[in-house]
């Protein structure tokens, strides 16, 4: 069976060369990019000039791609996925990524054999690691949330788990006539745990193939100046309040006791006391 695949990656301040997902794409047979359409949205202030356009194309030379620039407005990521529904047919998987994961072809490959072999399956997830720790799939009961030390390849129950966006693989069938769409209240961070909420409702497995991808995680990062790490934070912070919303008053109560107690955690883990007052 013939699986084709629809890539969207965000970009934001990078040239084609500094993204390390393209450049993971650039590296794939021609063959197998043939199976491959990639969507890129562009945050960044600057557009492409014909230069980079030129590298771009280079790049992902076999691939039927298309660049969009988002006219120097940083879209949040919840209006560009509903957007990026919209382009998908309705035989393909969309796979969703960041602009710097690293991986190989054989994702693909190893998904292509989990997606024939499981063809009720919606949603489908590498094994994702930030250094030395997986950080999806991932345990998460209503807002608290923790790594997992072993993640075993195969179906998965869906309770108490979640996923970050890069590597989804996810059919479009679902996305075009099962998913309501993603919040766009929720801009950046927690669009994954938006999705993955809404996947968990509605469904009671999802699929983990054999394959482990890199990819950076921001949120933990300690080199950063306070103002985009603040940024992060409260945006982080919005977007559980949201989802905890949808489950009830008492539940969104002990969300936000949950997360002022969390905070003082947080800054102590990076020194700095104003992350407990931000709102």
């Amino acid at each position: 069976m013939k699986n084709n695949f629809l890539v969207i990656i965000t970009l934001y301040r990078k040239k084609p060369k500094e993204s390390s997902t393209i450049v993971s794409l650039s590296k794939f047979s021609l063959a197998f990019k043939k199976n491959i359409r990639v969507l890129i949205w562009d945050n960044s202030l600057e557009e492409l000039q014909e230069a980079q356009r030129l590298v771009l194309s280079k790049l992902l030379e076999g691939s039927d791609f298309e660049y969009i620039h988002n006219k120097g407005e940083n879209r949040p990521l919840s209006k560009i996925y509903n957007d990026s529904i919209n382009y998908a047919k309705a035989d393909e998987f969309v796979v969703i990524f960041d602009d710097d994961s690293v991986f190989s072809e054989e994702m693909f490959s190893v998904a292509k054999k989990a997606i024939n072999s499981n063809p009720d399956i919606d949603l489908f997830l590498p094994v994702v690691y930030f250094k030395k720790d997986i950080v999806s799939p991932a345990y998460k009961k209503l807002f608290k949330g923790s790594f997992l030390k072993q993640v075993p390849t195969g179906i998965m129950k869906c309770k108490n788990r979640t996923a970050i966006n890069s590597g989804m693989i996810i059919k479009s069938e679902y996305l075009k006539n099962g998913f309501p769409g993603y919040d766009e209240r929720i801009t950046f961070y927690g669009t994954d745990d938006d999705f993955m909420s809404r996947y968990n409702e509605t469904h009671k497995e999802f699929y983990v193939i054999d394959y482990k991808m890199q990819h950076t995680l921001n949120f933990y990062s300690t080199n950063e100046p306070f103002e985009k790490k603040a940024a992060r934070y409260v945006n982080q912070r919005k977007a559980l309040f949201i989802i905890m919303r949808r489950k009830g008053l008492a539940v969104y109560l002990a969300t936000q006791i949950y997360w002022f107690l969390y905070s003082i955690k947080y800054a102590l883990c990076q020194r700095n006391a104003k992350f407990i007052f931000l709102r």
